[in-house]
């Protein structure tokens, strides 16, 4: 994090540096939460929460990666985006319907494999609101 001082000397800057770091916890936890909500979904077996910034927007993005079933597909995006909305509202979200979260051969999620899916596509939605389509 960088903190851009604004006046107010050293003794700002750390209250600053000091503030981010409670905001990181803050977010490390609500994603935690974020998380087991979803699994809680009937509609949902697995999934993947992967946060990522998008620098030409200037902000992050929480992506839920999550299996559903075809005439699932739908309702489950509400249901992972209105979970997405009370824990991280602060942040954008999309929820992204896959066949199966890929993973490592230690169980790791693969979030780069998932995000380069992705990630053009939301950008694009982030730049242009009226071209995304539910």
């Amino acid at each position: 994090m960088t903190v851009t001082e604004t006046g107010g000397g050293a003794g700002a800057a750390a209250e600053a540096a000091a503030e981010g770091g409670a905001r990181d916890a803050r977010f490390a936890r609500d994603f935690f939460v974020l998380e087991a909500e979803l699994l809680e979904l009937a509609c949902v077996r697995e999934c993947a929460v992967v946060a990522t910034e998008l620098p030409e927007l200037g902000s992050s993005v929480v992506v839920a990666f999550v299996p559903l079933a075809p005439e699932q597909e739908v309702a489950g995006r509400r249901a992972v985006l209105a979970a997405c909305l009370r824990n991280l509202p602060a942040h954008y979200a999309h929820a992204v319907a896959v066949d199966d979260v890929p993973r490592t051969v230690d169980g790791a999620v693969r979030e780069r494999e998932l995000l380069d899916q992705v990630l053009p596509q939301i950008a694009r939605d982030l730049m242009s609101p009226m071209a995304m389509a539910d």
